[in-house]
């Protein structure tokens, strides 16, 4: 489940405060249950990595989840498999078996696309149950020795070799509540069964971080690794044929279009470089319409998106209002806060 940052008036929050903790005792009697056997999990035939969060909305799992795929292929045959959130189809999808032409967003959902144009000859498949999915992948992909489970951390039911918790430095678990009254999916106490967490979307210097304070804070036992990171906005790539024609040094004046769950960070990197003569703001994983599309057309400013948004922009009922756009896509990446954790999460993830 995703949803947006809504603010909730504090009154409001008070008054749903019983609901979440009603929730919250729900789910985590439902984790109990799994871990003392009364629910059964099952290891799937090769090892499984999930990347995972306790929150919904947007963590940052699709950097990290590239990030551990570009460690896991210099020694192994990785796949990945996901969910498919905002996808319109059913089931199981290889997306390796579909013609490039006719893949799309609707058909695996924007971060499973994203990650398939980087990886385009990695096995990668879509599918709600995640076991299941493993096996067919498995079949369709029979070299694959070692799968990233994109967000499922709550996907009991599979017992993953490694389980990677991420949370916001900005928004972390601790300061947050189950819903309705937060935006957790579960008490912040599941966190127990992680293998490690990463603190995502940092923003303070490395000196300024207090990691004895963040690790009490957080509820992590000793043996559970806690890793800071941080994003790296690359520069703007021309993904039009408009926008190619103009040159990255000329651009002053930008329209920022996003449909993210957190896009605060990249409107101020952004700030940094350009300006921003209008932001507009959609829900996480929006689906784009040939009628906003148009809208942006009488715009005469250069229009900067994220790679997510650019995935759901492709579709083919849009491809003609998009392609006379002049649209920039700004890449990101994962960089570690520390050199050492850094060191200490490849080996972790390279021995598995």
């Amino acid at each position: 489940m995703r949803v947006n940052r809504i603010h909730i008036p504090r009154r409001v929050r008070y008054l749903l405060i019983p609901f979440g903790w009603l929730f919250g005792q729900i789910v985590r009697f439902r984790r109990w249950c799994y871990r003392r056997q009364i629910f059964r999990s099952h290891r799937a035939e090769v090892p499984a990595i999930c990347v995972g969060n306790l929150a919904v909305g947007g963590t940052g799992k699709t950097p990290h989840v590239e990030y551990v795929l570009s460690l896991l292929q210099k020694d192994h045959h990785p796949a990945l498999l996901s969910r498919g959130y905002g996808r319109k189809s059913k089931g199981y999808v290889f997306a390796n078996n579909i013609p490039e032409n006719q893949l799309s967003a609707s058909l695996i959902g924007d971060e499973p696309l994203l990650l398939h144009t980087v990886y385009p000859d990695m096995p990668m498949a879509v599918d709600g149950n995640r076991l299941e999915g493993i096996r067919m992948l498995c079949q369709d992909a029979p070299k694959t020795d070692i799968v990233v489970l994109d967000d499922a951390y709550q996907h009991l039911s599979l017992k993953s070799d490694l389980n990677i918790v991420l949370t916001e430095f900005p928004w972390p678990y601790f300061k947050d509540y189950p819903m309705p009254a937060g935006r957790l999916r579960e008490f912040p106490s599941a966190v127990e069964d992680a293998d490690m967490v990463i603190v995502t979307k940092t923003t303070a210097l490395p000196e300024e971080i207090q990691k004895d304070v963040w690790r009490k804070k957080l509820g992590l036992k000793e043996e559970q690794p806690l890793f800071f990171t941080s994003y790296r906005h690359q520069e703007p790539i021309p993904v039009t044929s408009a926008a190619r024609k103009i040159p990255v040094e000329n651009i002053k004046d930008i329209l920022l279009v996003t449909g993210i769950g957190h896009s605060q960070p990249l409107a101020d990197y952004l700030r940094e470089h350009y300006t921003i003569k209008d932001h507009i703001k959609y829900p996480d994983h929006h689906r784009y319409t040939a009628t906003e599309l148009e809208q942006l057309r009488t715009n005469e400013h250069v229009v900067m998106t994220t790679e997510k948004d650019w995935m759901r922009m492709q579709e083919d009922v849009l491809k003609k209002n998009v392609s006379s756009l002049p649209i920039f896509i700004i890449p990101i990446s994962v960089q570690f806060l520390f050199e050492e954790e850094q060191r200490l999460f490849n080996q972790i993830i390279q021995k598995l």
